[in-house]
């Protein structure tokens, strides 16, 4: 990666600069390596801002200092002072040459690296409660969890990818009592529909289903009887249907826990019963309450209701305990909603009493997604039934545009998804724009072989300026990768692959690949070729599929 290489010479220089005593020695510091933003450097780096106070001198003399101690560098064609104080690097031609043989060697891994070192993490996505099909706003959370995972894969972790899923509580039971309405009025049996029910078509689709296969088989069961059979019938076909769509998406996961487990293995109590002897645990009101940090007044932090039914809480204490302690994973990742933010601390706070460290738990949590179609917003309600199904989605606009789109935007960032631009099949539409790139190179090097131009020697010295600005982009993209499992921020990678579609587009229009002179072609074949294989491996990580053709 790019930023390793440089902070490895500007420490050299750094070090240098102290042996001359032209700076102090000064402890060891962020040297704040970024991408530049003026175009004659590459990189820049605020290294002398930062030692200013320490050193006791001005940023540009430290920057000065630092640059007459500066190595020489084939990556490194200058180095100089600017601003108040920032050091601007501009990366040299031969070395960004010498690049596409490091692209070429790479081929599919190129962008991926060993920062995982093998550690062993789950990413947990999803999770939904298996009460109804997959809403758009579940799209998102299920595009981010899998996206993160191919990030955290090709970044050097050992990956499990779960679903969690929630079938015991008061909303499969509601789910179950929806379904008994549904299904017992198809035989002229008038039981009211509950309060809060689920009051969508798809419940009484899913009766029907239950009528398809078993007929009037429940019709002479007891209340409770038919309610717990509804559940399992209930629980069986949403997780069909989740799985279905997930499945059209190329999304799918290692491991399905179920909430059920640890009620049965005990894990509720076990973890009840490890916190109270901790003194993490009170009882007043006839509740169970977890109590830590001051917290314990606030009325999520009950693990066992008056009922003596227990929480939410209580069960994702026990399913982290068995994440960590009993399953060994060193970290783990949970893509939530954006309405789990005060279940953060809790879970944090719960995990440091059970001796596990805050740290090895994140989250990333997904704010809303607004479906809007001609410029008006799609209301969104699964008790109520009005929402927009991914499923429907996703038949609408391909699964290369829903995931493109649900990517895009920051997960901390409510989002529009605009069904119309996703729906364009011309550049005005970044995906298409993008896969639209790949599908050009390919054709380009289909007819560069058709005419024995390939496997050619390339000696890149007729590269030009133009040339040398796409590798620019596309040495870039190992640290890209990096800083999106650094962070779990994938939403870089749509605007990287973006940028070097957009790039390419501009080049092809101005250079002309395939010429009368070889040489020339040969070189430029290296380039494009080099082009479509970080696209691809872009496209890779963010699950879009990377075309050989496209009819516009």
């Amino acid at each position: 990666m790019i930023t390793r290489k440089i902070e490895e010479y500007l420490r050299i220089a750094l070090r240098e600069a102290q042996s001359r005593g032209l700076l102090p020695e000064i402890d060891q510091i962020d040297l704040g390596i970024e991408k530049s933003r003026v175009p004659e450097a590459d990189y820049s780096s605020t290294l002398p801002l930062r030692l200013a106070r320490a050193a006791g001198s001005s940023p540009i003399d430290i920057a000065n200092a630092i640059i007459v101690s500066a190595p020489k560098s084939e990556m490194i064609a200058s180095i100089d002072v600017a601003g108040p104080g920032f050091i601007n690097m501009r990366l040299s031609d031969v070395w960004l040459t010498s690049q596409l043989d490091v692209i070429a060697q790479n081929g599919d891994s190129f962008g991926g690296s060993n920062l995982g070192d093998r550690t062993k993490v789950q990413v947990e996505f999803v999770s939904v409660n298996p009460t109804g099909p997959l809403t758009v706003g579940h799209g998102r959370s299920a595009i981010l969890g899998d996206v993160i995972s191919r990030i955290m894969l090709a970044s050097g972790y050992e990956v499990q990818r779960e679903y969690y899923v929630n079938d015991t509580g008061n909303q499969v039971d509601l789910l179950g009592q929806s379904l008994r309405h549904h299904y017992l009025a198809a035989f002229g049996i008038d039981v009211p529909m509950p309060s809060a029910g689920y009051q969508g078509e798809y419940v009484r689709e899913w009766a029907g289903e239950i009528i398809r296969d078993h007929a009037d088989k429940y019709v002479d069961l007891s209340a409770d009887e038919q309610t717990i059979i509804f559940v399992e019938h209930g629980i069986e076909i949403a997780l069909k249907s989740i799985r279905d769509v997930l499945s059209e998406m190329d999304i799918s996961f290692d491991n399905w826990f179920f909430e059920r487990q640890l009620h049965n293995a005990g894990a509720i109590d076990e973890v009840i019963s490890r916190l109270d002897s901790s003194g993490y645990v009170v009882r007043r009101e006839g509740a169970t309450w977890f109590t830590a940090a001051g917290r314990d007044d606030d009325g999520g932090n009950v693990l066992v209701k008056r009922t003596g039914d227990p929480t939410y809480l209580v069960a994702d204490i026990a399913y982290h305990q068995d994440k960590f302690q009993n399953r060994g994973f060193m970290r783990v990742i949970d893509v939530m909603g954006a309405d789990h933010h005060g279940h953060v601390p809790r879970m944090h706070s719960a995990l440091e009493a059970l001796g596990v460290e805050a740290s090895a738990l994140q989250y990333v949590l997904c704010q809303m997604v607004h479906v809007v179609v001609d410029g008006q917003p799609i209301k969104q309600s699964k008790r109520s039934g009005e929402f927009e199904l991914l499923s429907e989605l996703v038949a609408d606009v391909g699964p290369e545009a829903t995931r493109y789109f649900m990517l895009a935007r920051d997960a901390n960032s409510q989002m529009e998804f605009d069904i119309d631009l996703a729906r364009n099949q011309t550049d005005d539409n970044p995906v298409h724009k993008i896969r639209y790139a790949h599908a050009r190179i390919v054709s380009i090097l289909r007819r560069a072989e058709q005419e024995g131009l390939l496997n050619q020697s390339a000696e890149l010295g007729s590269l030009q300026s133009a040339d040398i600005d796409l590798i620019r982009i596309m040495v870039r993209f190992p640290d890209i990768v990096n800083a999106c499992a650094r962070d779990l921020e994938p939403h870089h990678l749509p605007h990287f692959a973006l940028e070097l579609a957009g790039a390419f587009n501009s080049y092809y229009h101005s250079c002309k690949v395939i010429s009368e002179n070889q040489q020339i072609t040969r070189d430029r074949l290296e380039v494009v070729g080099a082009v479509r294989q970080v696209l691809a491996n872009c496209l890779s990580l963010m699950g879009i599929d990377a075309p050989d053709e496209m009819r516009r």
